[in-house]
């Protein structure tokens, strides 16, 4: 993994999201099913706008913190500010606003991990910056790739002060 370029952004905007309870690996499990409740959502209701919508992945909880059981995990789409949504059971809307320190990464599905432990612990912990009281997520610049070694744009938020 390539050491990436890392900016600080003010970033503002509602998504709609579904909701896990587990640990990450059985995240992983139903990802895509969670993504396709999104997305069929979405479609559903025209809130997906070609070269504006964002895909999210956002995690409320530490690991090494919540038991692996109880983890949070949701799948989220940006939609825009202006746009009435009816939540339903498994489709909410959220506002995330914020300073965040983004990592832009071209990884693979291997280097995931590897680029969250730089984050926090190259970045966020040796730097000058301050942990803000929110959750982190990353955002896919581009489509993530069919097979694990093949790498894909996905930048890293992660909250600060």
């Amino acid at each position: 993994m390539e050491k990436p370029n890392i900016t600080i952004e003010y970033f503002n905007t509602r998504v709609i999201y579904v909701r896990f309870k587990g640990s990450y690996v059985a995240f992983r499990k139903n990802g895509r099913k969670l993504f396709n409740q999104l997305f069929s959502f979405a479609t559903e209701h025209n809130l997906v706008i070609p070269g504006e919508t964002k895909v999210l992945t956002i995690y409320h909880d530490n690991p090494f913190i919540t038991d692996a059981e109880n983890l949070r995990t949701s799948v989220a789409m940006t939609i825009p500010n202006d746009v009435e949504i009816n939540e339903i059971e498994e489709i909410n809307v959220m506002t995330i606003e914020g300073k965040f320190g983004v990592g832009h990464f071209e990884i693979s599905a291997m280097e995931y991990e590897a680029a969250w432990q730089y984050m926090y612990h190259e970045w966020l912990y040796k730097g000058s910056e301050k942990p803000r009281d929110s959750f982190p997520f990353e955002l896919y610049v581009s489509e993530p790739p069919k097979r694990l070694k093949d790498k894909s744009f996905t930048d890293i938020f992660i909250p600060i002060e």
